[in-house]
């Protein structure tokens, strides 16, 4: 084997690795771009949870808020003594 032979040799194992190195950090950038997606997938699903409990407590609020309001109406029309 003469050096040029060698440096072919070489330089294809380089390639070799160099495209092994490129799918390594593909592979990871898609399982990490697919644990984000699940991560956003979850966010929103509590976003729309919360969301519903927030419309539940404002709901009940308002039936308070109302309910103060005709037990306000109904002391004012009592006699003061």
């Amino acid at each position: 084997m003469d050096g040029s032979m060698i440096a072919s040799l070489i330089s294809i194992l380089g390639v070799i690795f160099a495209y092994l190195s490129f799918m390594k950090d593909k592979l990871k950038s898609a399982e990490d771009f697919g644990k984000l997606q699940q991560k956003v997938n979850h966010l929103e699903q509590q976003a729309l949870n919360n969301e519903t409990r927030f419309q539940k407590i404002e709901t009940k609020l308002d039936e308070i808020q109302q309910s103060l309001t005709r037990v306000e109406t109904l002391l004012s029309r009592i006699p003061n003594q």
